[in-house]
């Protein structure tokens, strides 16, 4: 009977520290906070935060990169463990739990050239043409793009063909996450090329809900962020207020 609880006793911190088979991690092409490198792996901000917080919580992982339209599908079945994407997705529902942690911060808005106006209400894109990236929810927007007739959306596979897009006169407006267009225009200069955010999101883990482990991934994550937070080896993010948004946003 000794023997059996100094067994037990043994076995609990590998419970608790997240041993077992890896977490398999979706991953999509979000420079610079996620991408797949010229290596062919996983690289930028938000995946070296996510490794740093696995090792801290015990977890091995392992990345699968994938195209943003099939996340959803695959944290829906269960395909991946969690994803580095968006807190409060509305396309998410119950599909998945959501990190109490906020890594990161990123504002999403559009991008014009000089000549266009600068929209300071939403209904100002009214009787415009707006480029948007397949895949992308934009925190709801896209399902109010898709069903209204004030606005025309015309979609595209990827950041870099939707500013070239922008630069040769498809649309008026590129709807877009900020981080991603400065690190395209670093390489490859837009002239005259400007930003009005629209709203400000916080990024979080988001874990598949088809895993009855998701609970104790989701426990094992935030704690372990705390504890590099009260340690000083990552920063904390106050959590992004409601005021945060373009006045008139649909949302």
């Amino acid at each position: 009977m000794a023997r059996l609880l100094l067994m037990v006793w043994l076995l609990v911190p590998l419970l608790a520290t997240g041993a077992g088979a890896p977490l398999t991690v979706g991953y999509v092409d979000f420079p610079p906070y996620q991408f797949r490198n010229t290596d062919g792996q996983p690289d930028g901000r938000f995946v070296e935060l996510t490794r740093k917080v696995a090792r801290e919580a015990g977890y091995e992982l392992e990345f699968l990169y994938l195209p943003t339209a099939r996340v959803y599908y695959y944290l829906e079945t269960g395909a991946i463990d969690l994803w580095q994407g968006f807190s409060d997705n509305p396309a998410m529902g119950d599909k998945v739990l959501e990190s109490d942690s906020r890594p990161l911060r990123v504002a999403y808005g559009v991008w014009y050239l000089s000549g266009t106006p600068e929209p300071g209400h939403f209904q100002d894109l009214f009787g415009k043409t707006l480029i948007t990236i397949t895949g992308y929810n934009y925190a709801g927007l896209a399902s109010y793009l898709s069903q209204t007739e004030v606005i025309r959306a015309i979609n595209t596979n990827n950041h870099d063909s939707a500013l070239d897009m922008l630069e040769r006169g498809r649309g008026d407006y590129l709807l877009d996450y900020q981080e991603p267009v400065l690190d395209l225009l670093m390489a490859k200069p837009v002239r005259g090329i400007r930003f009005t955010p629209m709203w400000v999101r916080d990024a979080a883990w988001l874990f598949s809900s088809a895993s009855e482990n998701a609970f104790q991934w989701r426990q094992d994550f935030d704690e372990a962020w705390d504890r590099l937070v009260t340690r000083g080896e990552v920063l904390p993010i106050e959590r992004a207020g409601q005021s945060r948004r373009m006045e008139g946003l649909p949302l």
